[in-house]
């Protein structure tokens, strides 16, 4: 029942609403694209967008923006409510829909969490087409991970639906030569985040931030 209502992206929100104390981790997307495009406008190509709900936050800092899902109650909402954006309902598992993804020439490429949706072999797939036709590219993507978790974290874990939660080595392993570092408080029940990141000094980025919330 709950795949079901999930699918569609008022349900979702309000799911996201439910089980969250706050959107930390949507602002610090926002002080990242503020602080990485300051000289340089992003054009983000968003894999896995399901509601782009980061475009409340980064709508206005950004100069474009092409949004991926497969669902297609998604894409229908996502342009509806962003129509100067673009929004296409494609398969990240089919091998085609990267060469219709090429035209856009993003240099930002957002994944959020995506990656413990999908299996092994199409996050390789992911990473492949990032590294073989955008190396230069800004690229970060943020997903939950198993890492010590409560109770609580692992019943938020088996709600979520996503199939492949991993732990850090895992990540680490499946993400080869892609910095990263985990960080909690995103989640009322502390939940563990992992960021993976490419051409950017995503440290120091959140070092900045971290010093924001305490002014």
């Amino acid at each position: 029942m709950i795949n079901f209502l999930l699918k569609y992206p008022l349900f979702y929100r309000l799911y996201q609403k439910i089980v969250r104390k706050k959107f930390d981790e949507y602002d610090f997307l926002k002080y990242i694209f503020k602080f990485q495009t300051s000289k340089n406008p992003a054009r983000v190509l968003d894999l896995c967008c399901a509601d782009s709900f980061i475009l409340n936050y980064i709508g206005n800092e950004i100069e474009d923006y092409m949004g991926i899902d497969f669902n297609e109650h998604c894409i229908k909402e996502s342009n509806e409510k962003w129509n100067k954006f673009t929004f296409k309902r494609l398969d990240l598992t089919d091998k085609t829909t990267y060469d219709k993804l090429l035209h856009f020439k993003p240099n930002f490429i957002l994944v959020h969490g995506a990656f413990h949706h999908l299996n092994d072999e199409t996050v390789e797939k992911i990473i492949n087409f990032i590294n073989n036709y955008f190396p230069n590219c800004t690229f970060i993507s943020v997903d939950p991970v198993k890492y010590q978790n409560k109770i609580l974290n692992k019943l938020m874990i088996k709600l979520d639906r996503g199939k492949f939660i991993r732990t850090p080595e895992l990540y680490k392993n499946l993400i080869n030569g892609y910095k990263y570092f985990i960080t909690d408080d995103f989640y009322k029940m502390s939940f563990k985040y992992i960021f993976f990141y490419k051409n950017l000094d995503l440290s120091e980025i959140y070092k900045k931030w971290m010093l924001t919330r305490l002014q």
